[in-house]
């Protein structure tokens, strides 16, 4: 090797010592700015999470205050209601006595409004028991099958007045193990809803079958349908949708957001399925349980 060469090797060696060396010292500044931009954002965090733990537990204390006024108002005002919706109705019988046509017009208004309001109490009365944590199932073995049966029964005269047909394809699932009370008032809600949702002289489909190891419900309306951004929202509390029930029907916005929850506490799942004009299908699932 010539003196040339040797000079060009110590030059190229200096050069690569050199540049590892800034390169090393560049990957430490980078790993230690990252280390501290993490350690000062945790640092404000746990700040952060210190200045409003008082506020979230005042926000919990105030929510739970809430539940118990909302059930206590809810309690107090269910009997009431329940009576003079009961005297409305002996009243309309005409068994005091017979009744002019006006005053039967007024004791259908106070019956109709006793009836609205007693829906909303105990509505008001289910939301505090369960935002509250007090929502308890009482599972006993019984069939699916036949609490729709009896629901739809039920349903039926109310889908008579609009001309409603209700269709049902029922399978037998068996006994499972379900709160046979609260499920009837999760099919009661879908039910009535999709009467109130339905044209005059159109059809609901009422379906219940066996999918694995699920017992899935659905009901299928010829209504108008629920718009995309309602359907992302239909299942909270105090949720009114876009779309107008079809002979003015009342409704609280309260029936979904618990038929929610009581589906959910049975480890089952309730969905929606629609599109604009062309009708809607809610449907829950069950575990089937024995």
């Amino acid at each position: 090797m010539n003196f040339n060469e040797l000079i060009t090797e110590f030059f190229n060696t200096a050069y690569t010592e050199r540049f590892l060396k800034a390169r090393l010292l560049s990957v430490l500044l980078e790993y230690w700015a990252t280390e501290q931009d993490y350690e000062l954002k945790n640092q404000l965090l746990n700040n952060l999470i210190v200045q409003h733990t008082g506020s979230i537990k005042k926000l919990v204390e105030l929510n739970q205050q809430k539940n118990r006024f909302l059930g206590m108002a809810a309690h107090d005002l269910r009997n009431p209601l329940t009576s003079i919706r009961g005297l409305g109705e002996i009243l309309l019988t005409e068994v005091t006595g017979p009744l002019n046509e006006e005053q039967r017009e007024y004791l259908a208004i106070i019956h109709s409004a006793a009836s609205g309001m007693l829906a909303l109490v105990n509505d008001l009365l289910d939301v505090s028991i369960i935002e509250s944590g007090r929502l308890e199932l009482e599972k006993n073995p019984a069939s699916l099958k036949s609490v729709v049966e009896e629901r739809v029964r039920i349903h039926r005269f109310l889908a008579q007045e609009k001309r409603i047909s209700m269709l049902c394809t029922l399978e037998e699932i068996g006994l499972q193990k379900f709160d046979s009370s609260k499920v009837a008032q999760v099919i009661d809600n879908l039910l009535s809803n999709a009467i109130k949702f339905s044209p005059l002289d159109s059809t609901i489909q009422i379906a219940l079958r066996k999918e694995r190891a699920v017992a899935r419900f659905s009901v299928r309306n010829e209504g108008q349908g629920i718009a995309p951004a309602d359907q992302t929202a239909i299942f909270g509390e105090f949720q009114k949708l876009r779309s107008k029930p079809t002979a003015g029907e009342k409704s609280t916005g309260l029936g979904l957001a618990i038929a929610k929850r009581i589906v959910e506490a049975h480890g089952g799942a309730i969905n929606v399925q629609s599109q604009a004009g062309t009708g809607t299908v809610f449907d829950f699932t069950l575990p089937i349980e024995t």
